[in-house]
């Protein structure tokens, strides 16, 4: 009877901590560094595997001073994929400044 319910018990919480490793891996983030793209129009995105990605701030989030070229850090959402792919961002940290030569040319020249 006591290992019934011992069993019961565990196959319970297994339950609960594979409903909630698929509820993480559902809604998971993403962390991400590197160049950035500011836009003429405010807009900023990032390059990731030599690929731009933009970036769509939360609702209140203040996004700081960037040029092109900055290393950014970006704490994020899934990435769609689109051209440029788009992702929901949640936190951004400038890490380092840059200048246009440090995003890839071919890509600038993409966007343009």
């Amino acid at each position: 009877m006591k290992k019934k319910r011992l069993l019961i018990v565990l196959l319970c919480i297994a339950v609960i901590l594979i409903s909630g490793l698929l509820f993480m891996a559902k809604n998971i983030f993403g962390f991400s560094v590197g160049p950035c793209i500011a836009t003429d129009d405010g807009r900023y995105l990032i390059v990731l595997d030599n690929s731009p990605i933009s970036l769509h701030q939360r609702s209140g989030m203040e996004i700081p001073d960037l040029d092109t070229g900055d290393k950014i850090f970006i704490v994020h959402d899934g990435i769609a994929e689109t051209y440029p792919g788009k992702t929901g961002l949640y936190f951004i940290l400038k890490l380092s400044d840059g200048n246009i030569s440090d995003v890839p040319e071919e890509i600038i020249n993409q966007l343009q």
